[in-house]
């Protein structure tokens, strides 16, 4: 019971502090508000000025990023390319292991071939 109590009494003190907070935020934007109405031709003036510099930035963060792009999908393309060729590698290799473990067992034999012969002529 005396933890909810603390509770609401933290509750309410935060409660207290965002509305504080919101009162100065609507006077800011009561502020604006008369500001602009007192001044409608300045402001928009200065928003259009505002927006126009944005629209460069974009403009030109849009130009650096095209041969960014590019170039992720040239490497993408390499990447793929690289990918299949260890594929191609990797199952060239395999076929290498299989052949070299066939022609090891082709001279075990015929080392143990030679070794009869060798063992025949001698008797």
């Amino acid at each position: 019971m005396q933890q909810s109590i603390k509770d609401l009494k933290s509750s309410m003190a935060e409660a207290k502090t965002r509305q504080e907070e919101a009162t100065k935020e609507v006077k800011r934007i009561e502020k604006d508000m008369n500001e602009f109405s007192k001044n409608k031709g300045g402001k928009l003036a200065e928003l259009q000025s505002s927006l126009d510099k944005l629209k460069k930035t974009h403009a030109k963060q849009s130009q650096a990023v095209k041969p960014l792009q590019q170039e992720a999908r040239d490497t993408k393309l390499d990447m793929e390319q690289c990918s299949g060729d260890l594929v191609a590698a990797q199952e060239t290799l395999d076929e290498t292991h299989g052949t070299l473990s066939v022609q090891e067992r082709e001279v075990a034999e015929v080392y143990a071939d030679q070794k009869r012969i060798k063992v025949g002529l001698s008797q």
